[in-house]
């Protein structure tokens, strides 16, 4: 119960899904306490935890709120809920079920063991969904599904809360920020892949050109978590003296208005799906810069709606940020062509109605099957 690309996704679905036609529910197994956001969607919560390695109970668990809200199809988000949920569908009898995944890398990384077991449950249940066409490939490719069980939807953002002008000059004095200052952001969760670190190295050598510049970190890092590399930053940041530079704001719930101050938005991961939080910076009109990884290359045409540049090399993220920076009408053009591109691509109401079709489709197959008529 964090709130990363997958939960948006999830928290977006149960917002906007027609209520005359679907009633959702939300179940998850990590973290006991429901985020606010989730407990302001008003719809049935259900944590299910998750104990041990292979925990029938979780299947069982899963089946008994499937049979209880009286659940008819079930969106799993990546694998091992998909495993899970896979048992609990069929233990509450017979429901649709989907996949959706969310990145290349997670399925390519499975161990054999997980692939075979994952292609014959997945050629049984109602559709995969990539985020991408790229991830709906390698479903396809590791899983042996066939393409008429796989489904491309790409996810959305919310546009008008992304490109509706705000004044930011409150949220800058509260964050400390001098009128001259310029801002470079990012907003992903401390974690390795997110690779942070490559952003911090860059950033020194940007401070020793720039007097007047900020890095905005928003994101959390979760205690527990192998991943989770927040006292690495932190400790960076300490060494290298840039505490007054670099300002650690946590998990946010105004990242429409945090975008709008930024000058420039970066992210550095490692590997990514279809970023959402690049995709929202570009709805706001920012000078984006990504790591050339799949995914984010995916979004960016380099030099025509935002900037790539190699996973490791500081120097030259170092470089670009200063041009951008230094360049206001490069990041004007950069921004204005990224916000042009996500408007008419990525927008939210798109992703919805792509899943509402979906999930009636697996209702439908599934009720055909059976022999039973919906209304």
């Amino acid at each position: 119960m964090g709130m990363g690309g997958s939960e948006r996704l999830v928290h977006n679905l149960a917002l906007r899904l027609d209520r005359d036609r679907f009633n959702p529910s939300v179940a998850w197994f990590t973290g006991a306490k429901a985020l606010k956001d989730f407990e302001d969607l008003h719809v049935p919560l259900h944590h299910v935890p998750k104990t041990k390695r292979v925990d029938l109970s979780t299947m069982r668990a899963l089946a008994r709120i499937i049979r209880s809200d009286r659940i008819d199809v079930v969106n799993a988000q990546h694998f091992m809920p998909a495993v899970y949920a896979y048992y609990g569908c069929r233990l509450a009898s017979r429901k649709a079920l989907i996949f959706t995944a969310h990145s290349r890398w997670e399925v390519e990384d499975m161990s054999l063991k997980w692939r075979v077991a994952g292609g014959y449950l997945l050629r049984r249940i109602s559709a995969s969904v990539g985020v991408a066409p790229d991830v709906s490939r390698v479903i396809q490719g590791v899983f042996k599904t066939r393409a008429s069980q796989t489904v491309t939807i790409e996810n959305g953002v919310d546009i008008d809360a992304f490109v509706e002008e705000r004044d930011v000059r409150a949220l800058r004095n509260t964050l400390g920020l001098a009128n001259g200052d310029m801002v470079i952001g990012i907003v992903a969760n401390l974690k390795k892949v997110k690779n942070h670190s490559l952003l911090l190295k860059a950033f020194v050598k940007v401070v020793a050109v720039y007097e007047n510049v900020k890095l905005l970190v928003v994101g959390q890092g979760f205690p527990g978590e192998l991943d989770n590399t927040e006292e690495d930053l932190r400790s960076f940041v300490d060494g290298h003296r840039l505490t007054e530079r670099v300002l650690f704001l946590g998990y946010r719930t105004d990242i429409p208005a945090l975008l709008q101050l930024m000058d420039v938005f970066c992210l550095t991961s490692l590997k990514e799906g279809l970023p959402i939080g690049l995709i929202e910076a570009m709805v706001s009109g920012r000078a984006v810069v990504s790591t050339n990884v799949e995914g984010s290359r995916d979004v960016i045409e380099h030099n025509r709606d935002g900037l790539l540049v190699e996973c490791n090399d500081v120097e030259s993220l170092a470089n670009t940020l200063i041009e951008l920076l230094t360049d206001s009408g490069l990041r004007h053009r950069l921004g204005t062509a990224a916000r042009r591109k996500a408007v008419d691509k990525y927008s939210l109401s798109r992703c919805v109605k792509e899943y509402e079709a979906l999930f009636s489709s697996a209702v439908h197959d599934v009720s055909m099957l059976h022999g039973r008529a919906i209304g």
